[in-house]
């Protein structure tokens, strides 16, 4: 056991596939170069942990690391107790640290970011070495299993196998990925509206338990396995049902067509793409914002190729895909237009 280690890890945005990996298709994410850093050191005064972050006034101390506290701290105490169940380590007497450039509550996956660097800390502070699959699934588990919501395994996996210069294709059914490389003449531009979302508070879940509904009354495995909704299908469901599985299905299309478009260096067909998919999120899947819409639509106005909320919705943040050229240009503009938007 060491004395003190540390962990990293960074947050992501999704290009393509909103709500997609927990319904086994495909979906595009890109590692940002913002990074949660984790430290931990010994501390033989504590019967416990005891956690800092620098983005909150008060630390946290509990020896009862199988019960959540509903608050920020639940992904370091959740990451702590299923380390140790995974282990059998009686985790205690550490003080754990958290630093981070990473913007919280906008879609950019900072509750994964401090999952996996906790973890990668963990791991090193006791000597076991974790293979990236393993590490994976553990991070998975803390967010799925302890703090209960209801994701899939995208921001967990980008953390771990992403790369800031490349997008990955990931079909969440199998784990096979594929790591595209993006022009250096494009930018895809993160832009906070200001609202801050919160998927502790049963939004998301409600979304997963009607997807699960409509598994249930189409008897298949799982959504993404679809190409179309059917007349029969569509009898079968209520309204509500028909949208959100309508924007599941050509959502993973969408995906698909992206992964192309990426690979072939047609930016301009990727933006469309972009585009059409937060038009399917604010109609059908409904978890846009007045916010969000507003950007997409100042982005669009400019002249970005696409753009689209990025994350679960409910607010945060855009991604705009745009020349690099005019970034600044950009951003003036939003400015004008938006005075609350932050630049990422």
């Amino acid at each position: 056991m060491n004395s003190t280690a540390t962990g990293e890890a960074f947050g992501r945005v999704n290009l393509m596939g909103e709500h997609i990996d927990y319904n086994s298709g495909c979906v595009i994410p890109l590692q940002i170069n913002r990074s949660i850093k984790v430290f931990i050191e010994q501390n033989s005064a504590l019967d416990g942990i005891k956690i800092k972050s620098q983005n909150y006034n008060n630390e946290i101390c509990t020896d009862t690391l199988d019960k959540k506290m509903n608050n920020w701290a639940d992904f370091i105490i959740g990451s702590c107790f299923i380390f140790g169940k995974e282990f059998d380590i009686k985790i205690k007497k550490i003080f754990i640290n958290l630093k981070s450039n990473l913007p919280i509550g906008i879609g950019v996956s900072s509750s994964a970011a401090v999952t996996v660097a906790t973890l990668r800390a963990l791991s090193a502070y006791y000597e076991i070495e974790i293979q990236k699959e393993h590490l994976v699934k553990l991070a998975h588990s803390v967010e799925r299993d302890f703090v209960e919501v209801a994701g899939g395994l995208m921001d967990q996996f980008v953390s771990i196998y992403g790369a800031t210069n490349k997008a990955l294709f990931l079909d969440t059914k199998s784990n096979e990925f594929e790591l595209i490389d993006i022009s250096n003449n494009y930018n895809f531009f993160i832009i906070d509206s200001g609202k801050q979302r919160i998927l502790t508070d049963g939004t998301l879940n409600k979304k997963k338990d009607c997807c699960q509904k409509i598994i249930k009354k189409l008897n298949i495995e799982y959504l993404c396995q679809l190409n179309e909704l059917s007349d029969e299908n569509k009898n079968i469901l209520s309204n509500e049902e028909i949208e959100i599985a309508s924007h599941v299905i050509l959502e993973n299309q969408r995906s698909k067509f992206g992964k192309i478009a990426l690979t072939q260096g047609d930016f301009e067909q990727f933006g469309k793409l972009m585009t059409q998919s937060h038009n399917s999120l604010r109609d059908l899947y409904k978890v846009s914002t007045s916010e969000l819409d507003v950007l997409v639509d100042l982005c669009n106005k400019f002249g970005s190729m696409g753009s689209k909320l990025t994350g679960a919705g409910f607010g945060g943040a855009i991604v705009t895909l745009i020349k690099k050229e005019l970034v600044e240009d950009l951003k003036m503009f939003i400015v004008e237009n938006y005075p609350n938007a932050k630049f990422l």
